[in-house]
């Protein structure tokens, strides 16, 4: 089944193009942009991720592909594809990651499926039993810079969060990069 067929559930959809800003129930305190829910409606539309999933997925630990609850044992990431290292207050860097986890069968579906994760041919990482530390993102992300210029200007609206790392899951995703771009060098020297 192709990416087109049966899209991933984080993907917002032209149907779902409505937002609002509303109290959050997990960053309490706080505003959190709320998107409409109308999964399947319209066109999916692949370069954008739905805000609201995207939350849930990295709050509750909900698979990017199905959006199912991950358990420790079957939670997995793509650690080039997404994500980044944080450099903390000490100096010191953490692996961050804003794309939800996914069971390892969605996720070996999805590396087949999907073209940008077939290109980097990137084996999907285990997180362990690492389930990160939820962080909230009040900066504009990209995408959503109009939304963000209509919104109130005397409170920070949660836009989306990520996840924060611990040192075990941070060196093997520095492992699996430097893996991965070896490999990447090597291929690109196989070609004439």
């Amino acid at each position: 089944m192709s990416e087109a067929e049966d899209p991933p559930w984080s993907v917002a959809w032209t149907g779902e193009q409505a937002f609002r800003v509303q109290p959050s129930a997990d960053f309490p305190g706080k505003l959190e942009l709320d998107q409409k829910q109308a999964r399947g409606v319209g066109q999916p539309i692949f370069a954008a991720v739905h805000v609201t999933r995207q939350r849930r997925g990295m709050v509750d630990l909900l698979c990017h592909v199905c959006g199912e609850p991950t358990a420790p044992g079957d939670r997995y990431i793509f650690p080039t594809a997404s994500g980044g290292l944080v450099t903390l207050h000490d100096g010191s860097q953490q692996y961050g990651c804003n794309v939800p986890p996914m069971h390892r069968a969605c996720a070996e579906r999805a590396r087949a499926a999907c073209p940008h994760l077939s290109r980097l041919a990137e084996k999907p990482l285990s997180c362990g039993d690492d389930e990160g530390r939820l962080i909230e993102r009040t900066d504009v992300t990209p995408g959503l810079e109009a939304i963000a210029a209509q919104l109130p200007k005397d409170a920070p609206v949660v836009l989306s969060c990520y996840r924060l790392y611990g040192d075990a899951l941070t060196r093997s995703v520095l492992e699996a990069r430097a893996e991965w771009e070896a490999a990447a060098r090597e291929r690109r020297g196989m070609r004439p």
